[in-house]
């Protein structure tokens, strides 16, 4: 496959003046066309109380606590967003930047390789690293991003121990309702140059009170100078305002189509593309960070499915779907030896692919009892070339078969139990001795019961399932790095939460407790010779309470979010061994958006986020890293009117007003002080 990718930043029709240039021509239209309009609908509007869009919503699903989020009506988001920079706005989600520069995510204190993320379907987490880089994976279509923090169901696939995310293209479609016109074109510029700009357009190509064929298509661009520097924060090698070697440029393009019957019948399918290139921000806390650029970074998505719509049977109303997953990431590593980043020194080409085949099935047992079960089977192979060394391949499979059963012994209490066999099969090992097949059971017990007269959801659940390591913990060196390790043994996870929902007019609420164990934890160690070295080693537990909700004060809107966690890892090869903080993970964080109308229908926006503090390794000493509190702010004004482009949204944002250090990780902090304008037409 070819992976020369022309300089973006060529492109001059994407650049700020010559965007905002071309979206301010249909913006004086349609606002000239809409004046009469706004005026009446804003006088109208001054009269309600509060008007917001929706942050998040808290759920149960599968008797597991969940929240969903629609991206396009995130308050205080970005154009043009990747998974990252929604699961960011994600409560009781923990996402950090890696000194790889990857964007990876943590999940009630545990490592990011224990979470699983689809993307309608795919699972991006089944590849060499076992977990997704969310920072490269475009949202253009998406409509819905769910996160599920406990193990809701054996039937997500292997590996998927604690926590799932998952984007959704088409996660309201009815085949019964002619599907809503889209068509969205937006542009959002930051103070420093910074361009993020996306398109979109969708809708029904033929709808009949029987089927309906949909499509979307779009794109995306961004062009990021680099990260703002917190104000209090100096950095060798550089004075400028922007973290050094933190530029960013991508362009991404999908496409999906869905026809589906009224009876249930559907077939559908997509493709998701993205090129660029990054830097790699180099760690402020030791004095040897990795040095590293990628000058190509690439995503591609696509998949294909198909269901069989309900299906009489003797035994009630069944149905089955079958899909067909293709995920593939191409990333050139160049490691450097000076902050000018002049010499390249080692040189890194990874080729990533995954074909991923998922077989579902529901069925009904009478009046109730569900019966639903899954197989997957997964195709890794990964191609490295280490500097001029001659290129290595490796391949893994993994295998998943699971079943569950859900009793409904009364309308509002719902059972579940199910089993899983799940398997690792390495058959390539880059020319050394492959491992053959791993196996382990995993089983998941559940309830959920629901209160109509109080509006309340009661949930609790227990489980128990293994991960086996991926291909680049068992044989990565990291350009010299890691020291590989073959023998790693799967990790076993022990799970369970109990929670309360409640929802009411003036409120909504959602509490749960959380506790988990995971034995023969994979852990890095530091070797004689300075290099990393990952053993199981450890035993990790956690426990917390998660906390969301929201109301309304006269005109203010509230929302808000708190996770309490306290993560610990212990030697389990040591009697009575002490009890230490694992790295990068907060014992407490959290966040409050408060969202009010303002005169001349101006809405106003501030959130507020919290993260405690942390603890890192530099060399053999364990550092505390200092938590921070960061405070976003913003105006939004809407016009409406008719035509292709219905409303138009202009909107003024300063993330991190205060300009405070908060970090990611250890030595990686979040921007400072950004100031960014936007415009949204559609």
């Amino acid at each position: 496959m070819p992976h020369v990718l022309p300089r973006l930043s060529t492109m001059v029709l994407f650049r700020p003046l010559a965007v905002f240039g071309l979206l301010l021509v249909p913006a004086a239209v349609l606002s000239a066309q809409a004046r009469r309009d706004t005026v009446s609908r804003d006088s109208s509007a001054a009269l309600d109380a509060v008007r917001i869009r929706a942050a998040y919503l808290p759920r149960v699903t599968g008797s597991a606590s969940a929240t969903v989020i629609t991206p396009d009506s995130l308050p205080l988001g970005t154009a043009a967003p990747v998974m990252g920079d929604v699961l960011r706005r994600m409560p009781f989600l923990y996402i950090r930047q890696n000194s790889r520069g990857e964007a990876e995510l943590s999940v009630r204190g545990s490592e990011s390789r224990q979470a699983a993320v689809l993307f309608d379907g795919v699972p991006l987490s089944l590849t060499w690293d076992a977990r997704a880089d969310v920072s490269a994976v475009p949202l253009g279509g998406v409509q819905q991003v769910e996160y599920v923090r406990g193990l809701s169901s054996l039937l997500a696939g292997p590996n998927a121990i604690g926590g799932v995310v998952s984007a959704k293209l088409f996660a309201d479609h009815d085949p019964t309702r002619r599907p809503d016109r889209l068509s969205r074109l937006e542009v959002q510029a930051d103070q420093f140059g910074g361009v993020r700009t996306s398109a979109l357009l969708g809708g029904a190509v033929r709808h009949s009170a029987t089927s309906s064929l949909t499509v979307r298509a779009g794109g995306g661009f961004r062009d990021l100078p680099g990260l703002v520097r917190p104000g209090d924060l100096t950095e060798p090698g550089t004075s400028d305002r922007l973290r050094l070697n933190t530029d960013a440029r991508t362009v991404d393009l999908f496409a999906a189509a869905r026809y589906e019957h009224a009876q249930g019948r559907y077939l559908a399918a997509f493709v998701s593309t993205l090129d660029g290139e990054r830097g790699v921000a180099p760690e402020l806390h030791v004095n040897q960070p990795r040095l590293w650029r990628n000058p190509v970074v690439q995503r591609r998505i696509a998949s294909v499915s198909a269901g069989t719509g309900g299906v009489r049977s003797p035994l009630g109303v069944g149905d089955a779907e079958l899909s067909v997953g293709y995920n593939e990431g191409y990333v050139e590593i160049q490691s450097f030896s000076t902050r000018d980043y002049a010499q390249v020194t080692g040189t890194e080409l990874g080729d990533d692919r995954t074909i991923t085949t998922r077989l579902t099935f529901d069925q009904q047992l009478g009046d109730r009892a569900v019966l639903r079960g899954a197989f997957t089977n997964a195709e890794v192979r990964y191609l490295e070339t280490l500097n001029q060394d001659p290129t290595s391949t490796y391949r893994q499979r993994l295998q998943s078969l699971a079943s569950e059963l859900d009793l409904m012994p009364t309308r509002f209490l719902t059972l579940t139990a199910g089993l899983s066999s799940d398997a690792a099969t390495t058959d390539e090992a880059g020319g050394r001795e492959p491992l053959g097949r791993k196996d382990g059971l995993g089983w998941r017990v559940g309830a959920t019961w629901f209160v109509p007269s109080q509006a309340l959801r009661l949930h609790a659940s227990a489980s128990e399932r293994r991960r086996f390591p991926a291909l680049r913990e068992l044989y990565s060196g990291a350009l010299g790095r890691f020291q590989p390790n073959p023998e790693l043994r799967p990790e076993t996870a022990h799970s369970a939460e109990v929670g309360v929902t409640m929802e009411r007019a003036a409120f909504d609420l959602q509490v749960v407790a959380f506790t988990q164990r995971i034995d023969d934890a994979v852990v890095r160690t530091t070797l004689a010779n300075r290099r990393f070295f990952r053993v199981n080693r450890d035993r990790f537990t956690s426990h917390g309470l998660e906390a969301t909700g929201g109301t309304t004060l006269g005109r203010v809107a509230l929302r808000g979010d708190v996770t309490w966690q306290r993560a610990r890892l212990t030697d389990a090869t040591i009697t009575d061994a002490a009890f230490r903080r694992p790295e990068d993970v907060p014992q407490v964080f959290g966040s409050l958006l408060a969202s009010g109308r303002l005169g001349g229908g101006v809405d106003a926006l501030a959130r507020v986020r919290s993260l405690g503090d942390t603890r890192c390794t530099n060399g053999d000493t364990l550092e505390r890293q200092a938590g921070a509190t960061a405070v976003d702010l913003g105006l939004e004004r809407t016009w409406f009117g008719a035509g292709l482009f219905r409303r138009l949204r202009g909107t003024l944002q300063v993330e991190n007003a205060l300009d405070q250090a908060i970090y990611d990780k250890c030595g990686l902090p979040q921007a400072g002080r950004t100031l960014r304008l936007g415009l949204t037409l559609g």
